[in-house]
């Protein structure tokens, strides 16, 4: 694979490298992949479970939000934990 990079890039991976940084250009191109990458995952996981999420809404499966609802989900959240459960389904990360 060749990549060419507009000039003031290519100053910028010379220095880098110049400077100690890394040991030559192809060691910084892997490494800002590799930064990329771990970035983009988060990002990934949001969309996939925003996906889920309006899968749920279109196919109606939705709890209607009433005055009361946020009191009776902390309710049942701490019976599961007094009781060692966690409700975390498998899969599923929480951030």
């Amino acid at each position: 694979m060749k990549i060419a990079f507009a000039e003031q890039d290519a100053l910028f991976i010379q220095n880098q490298v110049k400077q100690g940084f890394y040991s030559n250009a192809t060691e910084l191109v892997r490494d800002a992949v590799r930064r990329l990458r771990e970035q983009q995952s988060p990002t990934d996981r949001l969309l996939a479970a925003l996906d889920v999420g309006m899968q749920d809404i279109e196919a109606g499966r939705v709890v209607p939000y009433t005055p009361t609802f946020m009191q009776e989900s902390l309710e049942r959240a701490r019976k599961m934990v007094s009781q060692g459960e966690t409700g975390i389904k498998d899969g599923v990360t929480p951030y």
